[in-house]
């Protein structure tokens, strides 16, 4: 008896025994099957080993006398004798492995139940079964937000419905999912594992949570896919089709605060650029949401990351549409904060430390003090071994995001895409100071060329915004320029701003702005909101005004006579407010240059000959020859502000002669 108990048991603990050796492979994981999509398909076996049908129980016994083919059935009686029954065997085709067979029987099965769940979801459109719906998604996601490790099936499922062919089951199972991943999702990507992290043994937790990421990070991908192809829907399909991807690119919109630090951010990145690029982007309702996105992400990226990729993709994107945008995608370069610290020629700064006071320091010992320089010394190499790596990646990434929007604009301004020159102008304002000789050479050269294929004659308002654009960028552009330590001829820049201020001041829209309040003309076309720059012409000729006389070295003393004299003609039909201005600029300028006083008397002539007033340059009009008369018309102007002004420059320009 005691014989029995002791085989048994021994039995027991080589059963026990065996059964810790099967757990602690599965803990290792190296029993996971890469062929099954879902954790929750594969159905562990109930059955032992013992319990199953052998292969040598499956072959049948061998009959002498008998054709191997043939086999044995089960023996039937006639009248009292029994007859044995032999038959031949029908022909069977090779069986494959159990566990393939249970493979595909469960495939088999997810897609039943998937056309299932298509057939269901093909009537739900009842109020009764929308609601059932509804309540079925808010139960998922319950359990997601309570424990999404644990169910990490509800993820799957709520996935899977959200690619169903029913627009309710679609729309709902989209919406659902956008905060289920923007509280799952870490801040951080998700690596793929090795092989050799798979066959390690870990704890079950660590085994628990790899599983988690895996079908999160599987799950999201799919996610991603679905909205980025369903953002692709042009606005002439079906209005079904329409409103879900209306409803994509919201999605898009809302997961990409989350979604830029986490695994296919880059997907993401290009799906709201490819749909913000569409050749009319004013008509899609999400447009102005995705640009104001993507502007906020640029503002607050501080190490460059998502600004680089964004920028990158962005180029891409609008090269291969032949530049044909709306200004308002190329305006969010003027949102790269990043950019703002940027300068290539600067050098490591050493940091301060800070002193604490003796009175504050706690009392040590010898060895303590010992101890704790030696650890202060370590700390201090690796805190600045960190930050030297910060460092170096952060100006990595500034280079590579200064080189992408510099190379953008100038491929852009050699291509003369009208719409666009004012939105590269105001950018190169920003940071054409960063490029390198080089390339601001050929920034100053292509200006050239679109002024010089400008008719300064005959110029549409438009176009006397883009000459006028074009002057002060690139005075700016000398000006701000960190290295500059030598003066660039600017005569052209110079010459153009003095043949367009005679259309200037017979430009009715002067002092108006796309934001000013005013009657549409009937006549006229409709009103063109202008480039980001919404400065009026006035305050851009003052600005090139002020670059020209003093904030370079082009100004001169042939040059402010000249100006002076065709700014004083133009006064004649500015209006009050522009006429005020430029009467401020030139008392400005008669402080620099008093030789410009002896133009407002007969008397005292600089210059022989006749004044040119037709001349194209300051330099062929022989200005110094001329004679301001115009004050005589100015104090009979309806202003008083003008006649006070004028009253000024006279008296100021008879004591600059004393």
């Amino acid at each position: 008896m005691g014989s029995k108990k002791r085989s048994q048991r021994v039995a027991e603990d080589k059963a026990s025994k065996r059964r810790k050796e099967q757990d602690s492979l599965l803990e290792g994981g190296i029993f996971t099957r890469e062929d099954v999509q879902e954790i929750e398909d594969s159905i562990p076996a109930k059955k032992s080993w013992d319990d199953e049908e052998q292969d040598y129980e499956r072959k049948p016994r061998k009959l002498a006398g008998y054709p191997e083919d043939n086999i044995e059935q089960l023996p039937i009686k006639i009248g009292a004798k029994v007859e044995r029954r032999i038959v031949r065997a029908p022909k069977v085709e090779p069986e494959s492995n159990n566990d393939d067979s249970e493979d595909v029987d469960l495939m088999k099965n997810d897609d039943e139940e998937q056309s299932t769940e298509a057939d269901d979801s093909a009537v739900a459109d009842s109020p009764e079964a929308v609601l059932q719906l509804k309540e079925q998604i808010a139960e998922l996601v319950e359990n997601i937000m309570e424990d999404a490790e644990e169910n990490v099936g509800s993820l799957t499922r709520l996935r899977k419905m959200a690619q169903s062919k029913n627009s309710n089951t679609c729309k709902f199972s989209l919406l659902a999912l956008i905060p289920v991943f923007k509280s799952v999702i870490p801040s951080y990507k998700i690596r793929p594992l090795s092989d050799a992290e798979k066959k390690e043994k870990v704890s079950k937790e660590v085994a628990k949570l790899r599983n988690f990421e895996e079908h999160l990070v599987r799950n999201y991908k799919e996610y991603i896919d679905l909205l980025s192809k369903l953002a692709k829907t042009p606005n002439s399909a079906d209005q079904k089709q329409v409103a879900m991807g209306n409803l994509a690119a919201n999605a898009l919109v809302e997961l990409l605060p989350s979604a830029s630090n986490f695994n296919f951010s880059t997907e993401v990145f290009t799906a709201i650029i490819r749909r913000i690029c569409k050749p009319n982007p004013l008509a899609d309702p999400v447009y102005q949401k995705m640009v104001k996105a993507l502007e906020t992400l640029l503002n607050e990226d501080d190490d460059g990351r998502n600004s680089l990729e964004i920028v990158r993709i962005l180029a891409k994107t609008i090269k291969s549409r032949s530049y044909m945008i709306d200004e308002s995608v190329l305006n969010i370069l003027l949102s790269l904060d990043v950019l703002q610290d940027f300068d290539p020629n600067t050098k490591d700064e050493d940091f301060t430390k800070v002193k604490v006071k003796k009175k504050d320091r706690a009392h040590l010992s010898k060895k303590q003090r010992k101890v704790r320089k030696e650890m202060k010394k370590v700390e201090e190499e690796m805190q600045k071994a960190e930050q030297t790596v910060l460092a170096e990646e952060r100006e990595k990434n500034q280079a590579e995001i200064l080189k992408f929007t510099l190379s953008l604009y100038l491929n852009i301004l050699k291509s003369n895409v009208a719409k666009l020159i004012g939105s590269v102008l105001e950018g190169l304002s920003k940071f054409g100071h960063m490029a390198n000789f080089d390339l601001l050479g050929d920034f100053l050269e292509v200006m050239r060329e679109l002024i010089a294929n400008s008719e300064l004659d005959n110029l549409s308002p438009l176009e006397v915004r883009k000459v006028l654009l074009c002057i002060v960028t690139a005075f700016s552009l000398v000006s701000r320029h960190s290295q500059m330590k030598l003066s660039m001829d600017l005569t052209s820049f110079v010459d153009a701003l003095y043949s367009v201020i005679p259309n200037l001041s017979v430009d009715a829209e002067i002092e108006y702005s796309h934001k000013t309040l005013r009657l549409a003309d009937p006549l006229g076309s409709d009103l063109v909101k202008p480039s980001v720059n919404v400065s009026t012409k006035a305050e851009l000729l003052l600005r090139a005004l002020d670059h020209v006389f003093f904030r370079s070295r082009s100004g001169s003393k042939v040059r402010a006579a000249a100006f002076a004299k065709r700014l004083y003609v133009a006064m004649l039909a500015t209006p009050e407010k522009t006429s005020i201005a430029i009467l401020k600029f030139l008392e400005k300028l008669m402080d620099k240059y008093p030789e410009v006083g002896g133009l407002y008397s007969t008397e005292d002539r600089i210059g022989n000959g006749n004044f040119k007033l037709q001349a194209e340059t300051p330099a062929r009009s022989n200005a110094e020859a001329a004679t301001i008369w115009e004050n005589i018309l100015l104090l009979k102007h309806y202003s008083p502000a003008v006649i006070k002004g004028t009253k000024a420059l006279l008296e100021k320009s008879r004591g600059s002669l004393k």
